[in-house]
């Protein structure tokens, strides 16, 4: 995802205004401004289960996302709700596996040929024991029908980690799924073929990847490997990195590819803009708990989730205001939008520059359709 200092942001419990200071854009607490416009926002109730990640096919306007639930008794993982982002309804549920054995966790969709990628773990019982194996699921989103491929596996009492980013290059026909692991492990990131579905793993890393960015056009991959306070970028054609960008713990990245501009958010809240060309970092804007980044080419505003961190660690939704605001050129906040829900991702539709965002309130999960003005 992109920008040329455009940003739209979402951030959750306090207001910000920007300062713009020598090109670094950093916002600061406390402070206030005229109020924005308000976003143009619509939302639908999904039901009661956590959603956790989504990917959107922008040729059929369905938006496919994995929830969960852990409520009581009821602890699973395994399906995937399809959404038509066109009628703002929920059409269909499909479910993978078990849910005593399947859970899921990242998604993300090869549009050409219509096969939803999930990363996930499977669980297999075995001599009184139980094996936990970091799996992709390779979906049909037609029939429903899945495969699944085991990455890796060990006894599930003492992993310490498991996949993290997905992301699919509809062109080469190829996965990389990103393998973070604090400790032991296989941490690293995988390449696998779509036609084969056969997996290629690469171990350049102490700890491994968290999330992946692609440029198709460049056949340029950037890999942010956050233990390892990096960001890699990768040539595709020979999965071999040709740098490493310095980045404090990068949790997520998003690419302007015009302006070969790279966003990174890190654990420290701070959201960086990396000029590839130069490989410093020309402006920043200080967030509280960023969660995820995307960046939208057509009306170059940057989002940003972001949330307050007391209400995750207390677990009491009740008390949390979710605050959406888009930033522009200037680094006034021209939009704004508020809700009692925790935001969990977004996708975006460049097409008709809509954001799709999932979000629960301990009650009830909605997907939120945000328009700018």
């Amino acid at each position: 995802m992109s920008n040329s200092r455009n940003f739209g942001i979402f951030l959750f419990s306090i207001f910000y205004i920007s300062i713009n200071l020598m090109g670094a854009t950093i916002l600061h607490p406390g402070f206030s401004q005229d109020i924005p416009n308000t976003f143009s926002v619509s939302s639908i109730v999904l039901g009661k289960d956590k959603p956790l990640s989504m990917a959107l096919d922008q040729k059929t306007g369905k938006i496919y996302a994995i929830f969960g639930a852990n409520n009581g008794e009821k602890n699973f993982r395994n399906q995937i709700y399809v959404i038509d982002s066109i009628q703002n309804k929920l059409i269909d549920t499909i479910k993978i596996g078990s849910q005593e054995n399947d859970f899921l966790s990242n998604i993300a969709l090869d549009p050409v040929k219509g096969i939803i990628y999930v990363t996930g773990q499977h669980l297999v019982n075995e001599n009184d024991s139980t094996f936990a194996f970091d799996s992709l699921y390779a979906i049909n989103s037609t029939d429903k029908k899945f495969k699944r491929i085991q990455l890796y596996g060990e006894t599930e009492e003492g992993k310490e980690g498991s996949l993290a980013g997905i992301s699919v290059n509809p062109v080469t026909n190829k996965i990389y799924i990103g393998s973070l692991y604090p400790e032991g492990g296989n941490p690293g990131m995988y390449v696998i073929d779509g036609n084969t579905l056969q997996p290629m793993h690469i171990d350049k890393w102490r700890y491994g990847i968290k999330d992946i960015q692609l440029d198709p056009e460049s056949r340029l991959l950037y890999a942010g490997a956050r233990y390892d306070n990096m960001i890699s970028v990768i040539n595709e054609s020979n999965n071999k990195i040709i740098d490493n960008i310095t980045a404090q713990n990068p949790i997520a990245i998003t690419l302007n590819k015009e302006k070969k501009i790279l966003y990174e958010a890190g654990t420290d809240g701070k959201v960086n803009a990396i000029d590839l060309s130069s490989k410093k970092n020309i402006s920043s804007i200080q967030g509280e708990y960023v969660k995820n980044i995307l960046y939208n080419p057509n009306d170059n505003l940057l989002y940003i989730i972001d949330q307050n961190m007391t209400n995750i660690l207390s677990k009491d939704s009740a008390g949390t205001k979710s605050t959406a605001i888009a930033v522009n050129v200037t680094g006034n906040i021209s939009n704004k939008f508020e809700t009692d829900s925790i935001l969990d991702d977004i996708v975006l539709n460049p097409s008709t520059n809509q954001a799709y965002l999932l979000g629960h309130n301990g009650n009830s999960s909605k997907l939120f359709i945000v328009k700018p003005h």
